[in-house]
């Protein structure tokens, strides 16, 4: 008998409030011939994540990414950053950073205000890596890539 494990509810966890360690996991530069944005996913040791999105025609977006690769990277005012190869240089590297929580405007399908999670401030760069909580099977995998990477199913 084959089975399979649903995952219905998506498995969104919010990263908490306050001081965390937040790994870079993905980093894009979009589109890729011309980059407009910079599209980047920090996840939590609790398994939570931080979609964020720097708009590289916003001078105030601008600032704060360059305020990340600083503490990340080590770049210093005035350097050059090239963001499709050297962005690459930030999958991988944590960060200690402050958490702060904003309600929504907009009611959800559920009735409710949704809450965000926003990195507020990158205070330092972490040395240590840490493992993220969970791998492709737990809760937090994103169901389509569950069924795409599973043996256990008959179509």
């Amino acid at each position: 008998m084959k089975t399979i494990k649903f995952n219905l509810k998506g498995g969104f966890r919010i990263v908490p409030e306050g001081e965390r360690i937040l790994k870079i996991t993905e980093y894009k530069a979009i589109p890729s011939g011309n980059p407009e944005k910079i599209s980047m996913v920090m996840e939590d040791t609790e398994g939570g994540r931080i979609f964020n999105n720097f708009d590289l025609k916003n001078e105030k977006s601008v600032y704060a990414f360059g305020l990340l690769c600083e503490k990340a990277l080590g770049i210093k005012d005035g350097d050059l950053f090239d963001v499709i190869n050297d962005g690459k240089k930030l999958v991988g590297i944590s960060l200690k950073c402050e958490v702060k929580h904003s309600v929504g405007t907009t009611l959800n399908a559920n009735g409710e205000y949704p809450t965000f999670a926003n990195v507020r401030k990158v205070i330092a760069k972490v040395e240590e890596n840490f493992e993220l909580p969970f791998d492709d099977d737990s809760d937090t995998a994103n169901p389509r890539e569950i069924i795409q990477n599973s043996n256990d199913i008959d179509l």
